[in-house]
């Protein structure tokens, strides 16, 4: 060290000339010693170790002099001079450990701005902190030092070739736009270690809902959206924060805090917050595309023990851990999950509910179904906070991941040129009658039948994507139509077939979860189909019998809020336990809600039910002035139903006095593969198959899957022949079919 100094980020104290303290942001040192004192004033960067020696000559002796300088350098107090540098410049270097005589100098940043984007905050930010700052094209790859990449927007089309050239390059580059309200700082961009612009440019682009519909109104592909805003403030903010940060890179060679991650300063509220960047394992710009183009359909089932099962269902992993480990993935810029916000109300620790916000896929320029995109929500329910947390998370990741991309493995083929053995027709999917199908057009105008929609028959000779599926009942491979199992397929512009829903799609910790949670959710929707549409009285189910607390506090809550609360088991043919959960207002106005719930486990069943019920409350539990309900639900159908129906002109929603009611059946066991064999088997004794498709996607640490069964009905008004006539009768609850005229005219409004 030739001219030392005492690091400039420290305040110094001599007491009593022998006690010496070093005090900054978060540090604190002592240095004892007479000498150490002596020294202190000659530690100006303006003396060489030798001067130094010879001015304190004549008052301390030459080895104590050595010893104490020393001291201070072993202690890492020390740095060498740098004049040129202002000393709150050196003092930010000297607290973050950095020597700038030995390593700014030598470390160029080069800025490259998009056309329209001004460098000069950040040059003049990186000049200021000591660094060698330099502008170059912006579709030049710098040879060294660090890359700065500035842009209006991150989705601009020239970041395209940026990404490449840095990719072949393998070099990393650091993006940023310091203009708009919240300035954009990051990510820095490294080969092999992070996602590149292309992972991003996926997330950014789905979560940009609206203007990728006026990207798609003005014939364009990118749905761009420049930052307008500005204020001299923003830039600069920015343009120091991105230079200390490409400086930090500069002067260490370690990525740092952005690497991976971008951050967004709110000028308005002076907030922070970070935004992960996840690599896409099957990006094709940094990835392997085959690892979903080439995957296999195939299922192989494991044996797996779940460990818990007290709330939520069979799972693996408790829900803290699989929060824990998706939380990254909640970003309104670059997440799977764009948001996830509570619907408890406040004081309320006993129906917890949750939303998770989600981008969705557009078949079409509908400007209604732009309007429910842009607030789509996956709900999640569960006796615990953490819990209805997970539902929501994993729900909302099921139906991102259901959003068909076009790098999914399939076949175009007409069905007439398919095997139909393999080949699944939608008919034996979709279970519209010949009534439904003729009176479509009518029907499919009233905006009260939004969820019930019917579709065209389906064209046998057209050309159509088909999706790879594996029947888990004869362990073989099955074609399903890819607009069936895929939101937003292009197929659908042509050819209005089918409607895609999320019936049977399931998220799970393993594989063997999510088929588990898929299975349950078909045994669900169709017995609640064959007890809705015919109106069946079912028996009661003892909610005694699950001899749980929560059963008492959930009563006194529903009491509170003057309603009533009631359980039906509506179980049939398929073995697993099926349980309504039910309440009414006592009013004239009854606002009858419906919860739902399956599993093997009987007690699950039943709290799934009731936590489901519980997460309908927000929309139904406020007053007006006037103690009216003041409804947070704008959906016509569901209006009607609240407003209208009433467990006297509907009693089948009651228990059937006339039957004893059922109590809580034995635990089901934990394997899951088990509990998966056990309900195919249900499934082809009543005449059908259990289909699965892996849509799992590698960037996500969730298994999603879409389970079908070909025949089993789903809860909304699907009145074809099968199922919902016969298994009643069958079952000894009819003593005939109900003719379709007669049917429930009240649709399932969920």
């Amino acid at each position: 060290m030739e001219k030392p100094r005492l690091k400039a980020h420290f305040h110094v104290d001599v007491v009593e000339g022998e006690r010496v303290f070093l005090y900054a942001e978060g540090q604190d040192y002592l240095v004892p010693g007479k000498a150490a004192a002596a020294v202190v004033p000659y530690l100006d960067g303006r003396r060489t170790v030798m001067e130094i020696v010879q001015e304190l000559a004549g008052t301390l002796p030459i080895p104590a002099v050595f010893q104490a300088l020393t001291r201070f350098k072993a202690a890492g107090h020390l740095a060498e001079s740098r004049p040129d540098l202002p000393e709150n410049t050196l003092a930010y270097w000297d607290a973050l450990g950095i020597d700038p005589a030995a390593t700014l100098g030598t470390a160029p940043v080069t800025v490259s701005a998009a056309p329209g984007t001004d460098p000069g905050p950040v040059l003049d930010a990186l000049r200021a902190l000591g660094l060698t700052a330099r502008t170059g094209p912006f579709d030049e790859v710098p040879a060294e030092g660090v890359a700065v990449v500035l842009v209006d927007d991150y989705l601009d089309p020239a970041l395209e070739r940026r990404n490449e050239r840095q990719l072949a390059a393998e070099r990393p580059w650091l993006l940023a736009r310091t203009g708009g309200v919240a300035p954009w700082i990051g990510p820095f961009l490294d080969p092999d270690h992070t996602g590149c612009w292309a992972c991003l440019a996926q997330r950014l682009s789905g979560n940009r809902q609206l203007e990728r519909y006026l990207a798609g109104k003005r014939g364009e592909s990118v749905p761009r959206h420049p930052a307008r805003a500005g204020i001299a403030a923003g830039p600069m903010a920015a343009a120091g924060l991105i230079a200390a940060e490409a400086a930090r890179i500069a002067a260490t060679g370690e990525p740092g805090a952005l690497c991976g991650q971008m951050v967004t300063l709110d000028l308005a509220t002076l907030s922070t917050e970070t935004h992960r960047l996840i690599r896409q394992p099957q990006c094709p710009s940094c990835g392997n595309p085959a690892l979903v183009t080439e995957r296999s359909p195939k299922i192989v089932l494991h044996a797996e023990e779940a460990r818990h099962t007290s709330d939520g269902g069979y799972r693996v992993t408790s829900p803290e851990a699989t929060l824990a480990r998706l939380e990254r993935h909640i970003s309104p810029h670059l997440g799977a999950i764009t948001k996830l916000v509570s619907h408890t109300p406040e004081n309320n620790t006993l129906t917890y509910s949750f939303a998770a916000g989600h981008n969705f896929a557009m078949v079409n320029d509908s400007m209604d179904l732009l309007r429910r995109n842009l607030r789509g929500q996956s709900g999640g329910k569960g006796r615990s906070e953490v819990q209805a947390k997970v539902s929501a998370v994993c729900e909302a990741i099921e139906r991102y991941v259901g959003v068909w991309r076009g790098d999914e493995p399939v076949l175009r083929s007409a069905y007439r040129d398919l095997d139909p053995r393999t080949a699944v027709h939608p008919r034996s999917l979709l279970h519209f009658s010949e009534t439904q199908l003729a009176g479509r057009e009518a029907w499919n105008r009233d905006p009260a039948n939004r969820l019930h929609k019917v579709p065209d028959p389906f064209p046998e000779d057209a050309s159509v994507d088909w999706t790879r599926g594996w029947s888990l009942t004869h362990d073989e491979e099955r074609l399903i139509p890819a607009a069936y199992a895929w939101y937003g397929h292009p197929d659908l512009k042509d050819h209005f077939f089918c409607i895609a829903d999320s019936n049977g799609s399931a998220a799970g910790n393993t594989l063997e979860e999510a088929i588990l949670q898929g299975l349950c959710e078909l045994t669900e929707r169709d017995a609640v189909a064959l007890w809705w549409y015919n109106r069946l009285r079912r028996p009661a189910f003892d909610m005694d019998s699950l001899d749980d607390p929560y059963v008492d506090r959930l009563r006194a809550f529903y009491d509170a809020q003057d309603r009533d609360l009631w359980m039906l088991d509506i179980s049939c043919d398929l073995g697993m336990p099926v349980y309504v959960a039910a309440s009414r207002r006592r009013h004239s106005v009854e606002d009858v809600m419906v919860g739902f719930g399956a599993h093997p486990d009987p007690r699950v069943a039943a709290f799934r039910a009731l936590t489901e019920l519980n997460q309908f409350l927000p929309m139904i539990e406020n007053r007006d002035a006037d103690g009216n309900t003041a409804y947070l639900v704008d959906d016509l159908e569901t209006l009607t139903w609240l407003k209208e129906a009433t467990v006297e002109k509907e009693p089948w929603l009651l228990p059937d006095p006339e039957l004893p009611a059922t109590r809580v059946g034995p635990q089901a066991g934990f394997d899951l593969a088990a509990r998966i064999r056990e309900q195919v088997a249900r499934i082809q004794e009543a005449g059908s198959e259990v289909i699965v498709i892996d849509q799992t996607r590698p960037d996500l640490e969730l298994n999603v899957v879409k389970v079908i069964a070909p025949g089993l009905r789903h809860f909304w008004r699907r009145l074809g022949p099968g199922r919902l006539y016969d298994a009643p009768v069958r079952l000894g609850l009819l003593a005939e079919p109900t003719a379709e005229a007669d049917l429930n005219s009240w649709n399932v409004f969920f």
